[in-house]
């Protein structure tokens, strides 16, 4: 079909290239999210966890999460 109209074919390739650009931005974020950011986040825990081991005071200064009770609530069907 493109050998009769030769806007279809530039309009083809042209989303044809759209579509591997796409791809190709796609897999270089993820590249540079597996190999920068993730060990980013390894060595970022590893000095969090060193200043605990260092300084066990600052443990007991968090702030600690307090659960309320759970409160049955009857439900009637009368309005």
């Amino acid at each position: 079909m493109s050998y009769l109209s030769p806007t279809l074919s530039a309009d083809a390739d042209l989303l044809e290239s759209q579509i591997y650009s796409g791809f190709t931005q796609f897999f270089v974020f993820r590249i540079v999210q597996m190999f920068v950011l993730g060990p980013r986040l390894i060595l970022g825990v590893r000095e969090y966890h060193a200043a605990l081991v260092a300084k066990p005071d600052t443990a007991t200064a968090m702030t600690s999460i307090t659960f309320q009770e759970r409160v049955h609530v009857s439900t009637s069907s009368s309005v």
